[in-house]
């Protein structure tokens, strides 16, 4: 089996190193490493970058894909299926979470353990079989591997974990057990994830207010010693994903019906200081 993995952050070391040796593994990072105009066709796509790069990420794949292949994003937030499924078609296109550690070592994220996965069937009979495939390997590898039909109650979830813990993290520059010793940041994280829950149940994947708050707050105590990764991408420097979390639930909201102005005030918040690019869902 023929791999890419678009993206060679911290994800994508988790993904390369589960894959490593079980496949022919092409690495493309548009810094470190451009495609070659020679490449051949991959039967699995895998894009694991920030959501900044997700466009740059989608154009590659379309590329590089075999016609029966899979694009796979297991990327945080909400919009980067879309972007897929503009670029490779639905037949092709498949959403996933990951879970995974990353600490910064010599000035790079680096991964903390091999990660777990849950990745949903491809509408396509020859991309299913693509990534059962990929799954197959990636469990071979050593990761936590389930295959779903809907992902998209997984995918809330995290994207509900990310808005409760990650701006807020990175406003107030905490740990995530230092966040959930905070009784006042805990109140606005309780705030935001029930948020993200009202948004996900109108979007048909039901989440009660009081299950958003424990679920962002077992989390938090589980990675307790965890600095957020947009902690660390304010810290660096680096843009941050808020405008495809906090940013795009309170878009979706707003299509929704529904209030989310701690989301949106997240988004204005830590666009304000310099990185990623604010919503303005709401006018």
């Amino acid at each position: 089996m023929r791999v890419a993995i678009l993206g060679m952050g911290a994800i994508g070391q988790v993904v390369a190193r589960a894959l490593d040796g079980r496949v022919d593994l092409v690495k493309v990072d548009r810094t470190h490493a451009p495609l070659r105009a020679d490449e051949r066709p991959v039967d699995a796509a895998v894009v694991t970058t920030k959501t900044p790069g997700t466009s740059w990420a989608a154009d590659i794949a379309v590329e590089l894909l075999m016609p029966n292949g899979v694009a796979l994003t297991i990327q945080n937030g909400l919009g980067n299926f879309e972007a897929l499924v503009a670029a490779v078609g639905r037949e092709r296109a498949s959403v996933g979470v990951i879970y995974v550690g990353a600490q910064l070592v010599d000035g790079a994220l680096r991964a903390t353990g091999p990660g777990k996965v849950e990745l949903g069937r491809p509408a396509g009979q020859g991309p299913r079989a693509s990534l059962d495939a990929l799954a197959k390997l990636l469990k071979a590898g050593g990761m936590d591997v389930t295959v779903v039909d809907d992902p998209w109650p997984s995918v809330w979830r995290k994207v509900l974990t990310n808005a409760a813990v990650n701006p807020l993290s990175a406003l107030i520059r905490k740990t995530n057990a230092e966040l959930l010793a905070d009784a006042p940041a805990c109140r606005i994280a309780d705030g935001l994830a029930r948020e993200v829950a009202r948004v996900a149940s109108a979007a048909g994947v039901a989440i009660g207010d009081d299950d958003a708050v424990k679920q962002w707050r077992a989390m938090a105590a589980l990675t307790g010693g965890n600095r957020s990764s947009m902690l660390q991408d304010v810290e660096a420097g680096r843009p941050t994903e808020i405008d495809a979390i906090s940013g795009a639930v309170a878009r979706e909201g707003d299509r929704q019906g529904i209030a989310t102005p701690l989301n949106l005030a997240m988004s204005l918040l830590v666009g304000s200081i310099g990185i990623g690019n604010p919503v303005g869902a709401k006018g």
